[in-house]
């Protein structure tokens, strides 16, 4: 029997519009954005040959080195023939590669190649569908936002 991989993915978001309220007035309160007026969103495939290139060595659920080390410099999550990614801010200094050290309200930045292309804050995440992979991209790194080396979770496949 032949096995083929994808990742399934889906996202949604919400505009919201924050009522601040007033004295003797209208009461602070959140509601959809006036304009669009609804949460919008999709999902989608993406096909990889199962290679998991970046983000430790996965056995049954469980990876043997889930937290890389977002410094300074960046750490590599992707690269030319990665067709999915996969990156969390978990929100903790980097103690090692399978220990989390103290909680951190630092950004992460994301980057292909040098094109600053997201920020994500202490426990967001953010998927990155590349179907067929790139051909000019050669490099997806992750960077400290602060002073202090961050641990994130990250998942490149092929």
């Amino acid at each position: 029997m032949a096995t083929t991989h994808e990742v399934r993915w889906s996202v949604s978001a919400t505009p919201v519009a924050k009522e601040t309220g007033d004295d003797g007035g209208t009461m602070a309160h959140d509601t959809i954005h006036e304009n669009i007026r609804k949460s919008v969103g999709g999902s989608g495939t993406t096909a990889t040959d199962g290679a998991t290139d970046f983000g430790g060595t996965w056995t049954n659920g469980t990876s043997s080195t889930p937290y890389l080390s977002a410094t300074s410099g960046g750490v590599n999550v992707g690269n030319a023939d990665t067709t999915f990614i996969y990156i969390k801010n978990t929100g903790f200094e980097y103690s090692s590669a399978t220990v989390l050290g103290d909680v951190s309200t630092d950004t992460i930045t994301v980057f292909i190649d040098a094109e600053h292309i997201a920020t994500l804050n202490a426990g967001e995440s953010w998927g990155i569908p590349i179907p067929g992979s790139s051909s000019t991209a050669t490099n997806y790194i992750v960077k400290r936002g602060g002073s202090a080396d961050l641990a994130i979770e990250a998942i490149g496949m092929d």
